[in-house]
């Protein structure tokens, strides 16, 4: 039988610096069959946190000296990120090491040696670009910050190639508060969005009040611009405040970088004091606990056992993702090791064959694992409610309504709510034969595939290449672990709802 094609292609690579990012080197079908395997056991290797990769990256930008950053996160979101800012005045090489990716049949999880970012930064003194315009992809949070740093410049653009997935996504919060320390926006309205031009910069800093409601980013985006404004910034958050865990890490890099500040308890009032200098550090990226609950939900699909590594075990939302991995009936043990920067690594295992059942969880603690959780009920026997996740309407898609549409195409019992997501589960086999689309989303992708592993008939997922947002090999490893996965040209699979009684679609 002829082998399949791969899934993407991962390249073992030279080790020397280089000016190209190395996302071409996996190519996502735009068009994929999923549908269930045979679980091989293979262990994927956990690809690198987006939310620490930004904050790293930012804090290097703006230092003096030269920081790196190690095992950054390979995907269009870093990509994006780089470009920005060498535009905006950094000096940036890649080290890509000898091995960037898994294929976890091909090469084993973890061989050769990670890929690097070595960044020159700018000393605080950010640049206007060349051609006046910033490309944010469809990168929300690396938009949002960037904003913030915008405001020190006099004019400056912003842009997006996505306009039905990040040119939807509001800034007005952020804009409104920048606005308060002189800075003019002009934006497309309601709600703030690209383009955006700001313009009156750079501001002398003082007191602004910035609402939490929607996204922890604006303040995340205040905190970077904050140390470099003649009298610094006095941040009142109003209307509570959402993603706390990644308001923690934006504080641990700015705190690695030197930058001092005094924080209310319940982290509503920040003081930072102006004429602060970014302090060069070498950083090492943890583990991606939303592509860590997506890799753990395809092995409960496929009753496999699981290893990952690389998980901070300090982060609120890996442990947010235990918690609710738990609740859920995955039977899990945990291990420490230490890293070769002396930091310590979770190590999480979890058995096969674990009796699903639903659960009540908060998602927003862990906000952006919610969809694969998600996923993972809709096997699960009884009923589930995912609470605390309305920002979830604001992601790359209304991760609440474009998820419970799709997922209920496929056969799910799901109900979309103001605030929440209740999934009634199915344990038995679900029917699939269907598409189902991504909504531009990265992990919309990676839950329809989760759900496609347990139909007799598979799914196809239209625009599966998205998924190269965070995790651009997640179909490779998904083949390794056990799943059929077959990328699709134009027009095929047309026939797919027709297939006679016991085709799986994987051949």
């Amino acid at each position: 039988m002829a082998e399949e094609p791969s899934a993407s292609e991962t390249t073992v690579a030279p080790s020397h610096p280089g000016t190209v990012a190395p996302t071409h080197l996996w190519r996502p079908p735009a068009r994929a069959h999923i549908s269930p395997g045979r679980a091989t056991g293979a262990q994927p290797h956990l690809p690198s946190s987006k939310y620490y990769t930004l904050r790293y990256t930012l804090a290097a930008f703006l230092a003096d000296g030269e920081s790196i950053v190690h095992e950054p996160s390979l995907s269009d979101d870093t990509s994006v990120l780089v470009e920005a800012v060498r535009l905006l005045g950094a000096e940036v090489e890649w080290e890509l090491g000898t091995q960037i990716g898994m294929s976890a049949g091909r090469l084993g999880a973890g061989q050769g040696q990670p890929a690097s970012l070595h960044v020159r930064g700018c000393s605080g003194h950010v640049q206007p670009p060349l051609g006046g315009s910033i490309q944010a992809g469809n990168a929300g949070a690396i938009l949002r910050l960037l904003l913030g740093l915008g405001a020190l410049l006099p004019e400056v653009r912003f842009e997006t190639t996505h306009p039905d997935s990040l040119g939807r996504r509001p800034n007005a919060d952020l804009l409104a508060a920048l606005g308060q320390l002189g800075i003019q926006a002009e934006a497309r309205e309601p709600g703030g969005l690209l383009p955006i031009t700001l313009r009156g910069g750079p501001p002398r800093g003082g007191a602004v009040t910035v609402s939490g409601a929607r996204s922890s980013q604006f303040l995340s985006a205040l905190l970077y611009l904050a140390p470099l404004l003649q009298d610094g910034l006095r941040i009142t958050v109003t209307e509570g405040l959402r993603s706390i865990p990644l308001v923690h890490a934006t504080l641990r890099a700015l705190h690695i970088a030197g930058i001092d500040m005094d924080i209310a308890p319940d982290l509503m009032r920040f003081t930072i004091p102006g004429r602060q200098r970014y302090r060069a550090a070498v950083h090492t990226v943890p583990g991606d606990s939303p592509s860590a609950a997506a890799v753990a939900a395809a092995a409960l699909a496929l009753n496999a056992p699981l290893q990952l590594q690389r998980l901070d075990p300090g982060e609120e939302d890996v442990h947010g993702l235990l918690t609710a991995l738990d609740a859920l009936g995955a039977h899990i043990a945990l291990a420490t090791t230490e890293g070769e920067d002396g930091a310590a690594n979770l190590v999480v295992r979890l058995a096969a064959n674990a009796q699903l059942r639903g659960a009540q969880i908060d998602g927003g603690i862990c906000i952006d694992s919610v969809p694969a959780l998600v996923a993972i009920a809709c096997f699960a026997e009884g009923e589930s409610r995912f609470e605390h996740v309305s920002n979830l309407r604001i992601k790359e898609s209304d991760r609440i309504g474009d998820l419970a549409a799709e997922l209920r195409r496929a056969g799910c019992d799901v109900t979309p709510e103001e605030d929440a997501i209740v999934v009634r589960g199915r344990p038995d086999e679900l029917e699939g034969g269907v598409t189902v689309h991504a909504h531009n989303d990265h992990r919309l992708v990676q839950a329809l595939a989760v759900v496609a592993l347990h139909t007799r008939r598979g799914l196809i997922i239209e625009g599966a290449d998205h998924v190269a947002k965070s995790y651009p090999w997640f179909f490779d490893d998904l083949a390794a672990m056990g799943a059929a996965v077959r990328p699709l040209a134009d027009g095929d699979g047309l026939a797919l709802q027709g297939m006679p009684s016991g085709h799986d679609g994987a051949h």
